[in-house]
């Protein structure tokens, strides 16, 4: 595979061996694949049986309704799964399309040789599975700060439940933005330039100090 160096930190393989992890790789059929820039990871209604784990990069995770209008639903960054949700399904087909947000590189394995032992009954397999488990718990986690962050009513209060989330995950009140402003504009289901004018309201008010993606919550 010739990705065991890259791979050794993602949380999905912690407690694995570098010896396992190059066992593994032929055990579930691992296989890498780079993608450029906007290049669709998995469409809507795509089967889906391999999940991927993003080595580098980040992948949008979105949702387009039948008007055509796009909501971002995660941004996945480095050592998050893409597609685990639906490979464990009955249907396996994607009800979202994964897309690469920039060049970015992923690991894929197949998903029922995750779940089932091989003949060798191979100890990663197990410490595998739980670590999936927990790599799953953390979507849903994801998942629901979106729900909580769209329920709110204004756009204000969207911008301050999301800050909310953001600094109790990196423990400060000072955080750093994982998106772009287009992309946090489509997370909050705003307009680009009503962002921008909210945010800058915001400042003017004492409420926030912004310095590029840097954000101080006073």
């Amino acid at each position: 595979m010739g990705t065991e160096a890259q791979v050794a930190d993602i949380p999905l393989f912690k407690g694995i061996s570098p010896k396992e992890l190059q066992a593994m790789a032929g055990c579930l059929d691992m296989h890498k694949r780079s993608f450029e820039r906007g290049e669709i990871v998995y469409l809507t209604d795509q089967h889906v049986s391999y999940v991927g784990v993003v080595i580098d990069g980040s992948v949008q995770m979105t949702h387009e309704d039948i008007d055509g209008n796009r909501t971002l639903l995660a941004a996945l960054g480095p050592g998050e799964l893409v597609g685990e949700t639906f490979a464990c399904g009955a249907q396996r087909n994607s009800k979202v399309t994964f897309q690469a947000e920039e060049a970015s590189t992923l690991v894929f394995m197949a998903f029922d040789r995750v779940l089932h032992s091989c003949k060798r009954v191979c100890r990663f397999h197990q410490r595998l599975a739980s670590n999936m488990v927990e790599q799953i718990c953390a979507k849903n986690v994801q998942l629901m700060d979106k729900i909580e962050v769209s329920s709110r009513k204004t756009l204000r209060d969207k911008i301050r439940a999301y800050l909310s989330n953001l600094s109790q995950k990196q423990n400060s009140h000072t955080v750093r933005l994982p998106l772009t402003r287009t992309a946090l504009a489509e997370y909050l289901d705003a307009n680009r330039s009503a962002l921008t004018r909210e945010l800058g309201r915001m400042q003017d008010e004492g409420i926030l100090e912004i310095s590029g993606r840097s954000i101080r919550i006073c």
